[in-house]
């Protein structure tokens, strides 16, 4: 379950990662390319929306503490999840009125080639910060991933136990078992003795007697 846990959030990852680079990529690209680029990135937060409910559902069957921990970790995800989502609104939504401000900037004069110029600056500055946003979020992607991992040992480390645990019990029932097969044999020995002692015992009392009566019935008859 760890490893599984440990796969979704590496993979939620790359997927924010890929939204937010092709959130940079809406603004500086033709109608046609641009389109693209949004039909893309609502398939990748659908994709990252399914993700979050898988992690969901496995978190459930953890232990309270790990459960704990790691469901406060997808409530981070799913706000971060959701910035990304504002973002992206906000991108096409200027995107598309940045198109429809340049075709009448360059219907109005002929010097409308500078502002497009200074825009496309400031669209590629924007882009540099939110790839910088995104290189430190596949940083605390990668950290993640290496503290689920570590996570996943000591689970692995306490299973091991467990079962080392529960294979020396088993192996002291069966020492258990053989010593009580053992003193069964000892004590069905021993009562095999008794009996065939007191069998003697009894058939010596009888021998006895029959001598003494025999001595006593001679003893009369001479008289």
């Amino acid at each position: 379950m760890a490893d599984l846990l440990q796969e979704f959030q590496q993979q939620f990852a790359t997927v924010t990662a890929e939204i937010t680079s092709k959130i940079c990529l809406i603004s500086s690209r033709e109608r046609a390319e641009r389109r693209s680029l949004i039909q893309d990135v609502e398939n990748l937060v659908g994709e990252a929306k399914e993700l979050l409910e898988r992690m969901e559902l496995e978190v459930r069957d953890l232990e309270p503490a790990q459960r704990e921990k790691l469901g406060g970790r997808i409530k981070s995800y799913q706000v971060e999840l959701k910035r990304l989502e504002g973002e992206y609104s906000r991108v096409k939504l200027s995107a598309t009125t940045n198109e429809a401000s340049m075709r009448a900037e360059l219907l109005e004069d002929g010097y409308a080639g500078v502002s497009v110029g200074e825009e496309q600056r400031q669209s590629l500055l924007d882009n540099t910060e939110t790839l910088e946003r995104t290189s430190v979020r596949l940083s605390q992607g990668h950290k993640i991933a290496l503290e689920t991992e570590h996570i996943g040992a000591q689970i692995l480390n306490d299973l091991y136990s467990q079962r080392q645990t529960i294979s020396h019990a088993q192996e002291r029932l069966r020492e258990t078992d053989a010593d009580l097969d053992q003193s069964s044999r000892v004590l069905n020995t021993m009562l095999r003795r008794v009996l065939q002692n007191r069998f003697i015992l009894y058939a010596a009392f009888i021998a006895v007697g029959l001598v003494i009566a025999l001595a006593i019935y001679f003893s009369v008859s001479r008289g």
